[in-house]
Order: structure tokens, then sequence, then C-alpha cells
């Protein structure tokens, strides 16, 4: 019930605020009918004018959440892309508990080398965050809308060193929107912050 009533406030909002001014209207017709007339066009401009940009923002949002959720079940249902995060993920509980070593960056180097197909894996699931990065950089998306479903996945990735030392070093003009959009995108706690990607580009120049 408070999910329909959400939907349709737009709505609400504009039939109370042309009821208010219809009210006004009729309240100054009886005193001064020439200038209340004036003031309903004016009023009837405004009423639409402001009807319009509550059903554009209103259904904006709404497109803007579709689209993320779509996002989302791109991962879900790509099984190479959920390896991937798998791979990334596991590693990342190694560092948060301190431990990483460097076998286990060895374990990725392996199963992402060059002459391994996992490695277009590993691609795609960078160009996959690439799109995304080029979408909020562009003003489609907004960071705040994609943060609670790609935060995780994105950081688990560029602040991988594996994945830095494979990808996106060498080959960082091609993935200028992820790196772009770091300096951008907040998060309370970054995962694999102890390598994050901001730092090492800068210690490589």
């Amino acid at each position: 019930m408070k999910s329909r009533f959400r939907r349709h406030t737009p709505y609400y909002i504009t039939l109370l605020a042309t009821i208010f001014f219809i009210a006004i209207y009729f309240y100054l017709r009886r005193f001064n009918p020439s200038e209340a007339s004036e003031i309903v066009i004016t009023i009837l401009a405004i009423v639409a004018g402001v009807a319009f940009w509550l059903e554009y923002h209103h259904n904006s949002k709404v497109n803007e959440a579709q689209f993320v959720m779509e996002l989302n079940d791109q991962f879900i249902t790509d099984a190479n892309m959920s390896a991937v995060e798998h791979e990334l993920e596991k590693f990342y509980a190694k560092v948060k508990a301190g431990n990483d070593t460097e076998d286990d960056r060895r374990h990725l180097r392996t199963l992402y080398d060059i002459n391994s197909e996992k490695r277009q894996h590993l691609v795609n699931y960078l160009v996959h965050l690439e799109g995304v990065a080029a979408l909020v950089n562009n003003g489609v998306l907004r960071l705040s809308t994609i943060t609670d479903l790609m935060a995780y996945r994105y950081f688990i990735a560029v602040n991988n060193p594996v994945v830095q030392e494979l990808e996106l070093i060498p080959y960082k003009d091609f993935y200028k929107g992820i790196i772009k959009v770091f300096k951008d995108w907040k998060v309370d706690k970054m995962p694999m912050e102890k390598y994050r990607l901001d730092k090492v580009l800068k210690a490589k120049v």
C-alpha cells in the first residue's frame, strides 16, 4: 500500500495544487475578475510545468532503477562473470583477514594468464565495469543509485593487485572510465583499500 502511494505521489501533489489554485481563483474573482483571470492563467502554466517536471523526474528514477536491476541480472546470469567475482572475492577475504600471500597472487596470475581462456572472462568482467563507469561519467547513471549493487564488484576488481598487474596498468588507456570514476566513488569502507587503484597508478607515473 505504501509503495503504491509513493508511486502515485506526483499525481496527488499536482491534484492538490490544482484544487488549491482553483480555490484561490474563485476567491479573487469575487473582488477583481480581470486580475483573477490573469492570475489563473499564470498559475495554470506553473501547475503544468510542475506536473511535467514531477512526471519526468518520477519516470527518470523508475527507468534508472530498472536499468540498475538489469545490470545486476547480467552479473547473476553470466556464469563466467560470477566465477571471476568469486575468485576476486576469495582473494579479498584473504586480504581482509591479513593473510594474503604470494601464493594467492600466483594462483590468480595462473588462472588469468594471457594464454588461459579464463583471461577473457576477466576482461569481460572489467569491460562490463567500464560500461557502467562510462554511463556514470556521462551522467546517465548516478553513483548513489548503483553503489549498493555495483561498488563491491567494482572495488574487489580494480583494487586487486593482480588485476592491476595483468590488465588495468598495462592497458590503462582502455579502462579510462574505470579509472576516472574511482575518485568520485565514495564508500564508507573501501574493499581492498590496501591496494587502491589511484595510489598504484600514481606510483607508476
